[in-house]
């Protein structure tokens, strides 16, 4: 029998799991890394999937070959989804090589591996086009650091296509606060107010607050 998850709030409805993940990632996205680094130690959660962590440090250290068997390995994982990002990772490949000068390679991943993924003709014609361009034009002197950054734009690329729980959406901790005080506003029946809604109590306008006189007509 498989282990329930704790579960938490008065009535019960959120997986304590998943709500101390949601806030690691506020508190890594407000900046306090020490604090979110010091709650993924002692709760035992991390803010990463065990997937996606294994996809950053497969990315970041060019092990190619993994991650393209991570990515294929990905369960309930759409085709067109992962073809996309399979796509992403092929081009990266392409361009590492172009940048080391192996013009060989390069052409081979283009034809072997990017064209056999289904992703239409055009994503295809256009990343062609884009290596003669730069072929024709000189990539230029590209250091170690520049790689480094295209590969973690790569990750960010790849994060935005996979769905929960191998990511989180941006932010999601602040979409919930503000669903649900979007949700007070909406419900409060006297609603006359243009102060900033407070998070320390449920937002309610009473009676009081209605307009009595009139301001101006017509």
């Amino acid at each position: 029998m498989e282990n329930r998850p704790t579960m938490l709030g008065p009535k019960g409805l959120i997986k304590k799991h998943e709500f101390v993940r949601i806030i690691i990632q506020c508190l890594y996205s407000l900046g306090f890394k020490k604090s979110a680094s010091s709650l993924e130690l002692e709760s035992g959660v991390s803010s990463k999937s065990v997937e996606l962590g294994s996809l950053e440090s497969q990315i970041l250290k060019a092990n190619w070959d993994d991650c393209i068997h991570t990515l294929c390995g990905l369960k309930d994982l759409a085709d067109e989804t992962t073809a996309s990002a399979l796509f992403l990772v092929c081009r990266q490949i392409l361009f590492e090589y172009l940048i080391h000068g192996d013009d060989s390679s390069a052409l081979s991943v283009l034809r072997k591996q990017i064209s056999a993924l289904q992703v239409g003709r055009e994503r295809v014609h256009s990343l062609a086009f884009g290596v003669l361009s730069r072929k024709e034009m000189g990539l230029g002197k590209v250091d170690d650091e520049f790689v480094l950054e295209s590969r973690k734009n790569l990750l960010k690329e790849i994060e935005k296509l996979l769905p929960p729980p191998l990511t989180l959406p941006e932010r999601r901790l602040e979409h919930l606060v503000e669903m649900a005080v979007n949700g007070q506003l909406n419900s409060c029946l006297y609603h006359n107010s243009f102060d900033t809604v407070s998070l320390y109590e449920d937002h309610r306008c009473g009676r009081d607050q209605i307009p009595t006189e009139t301001i101006q007509v017509g």
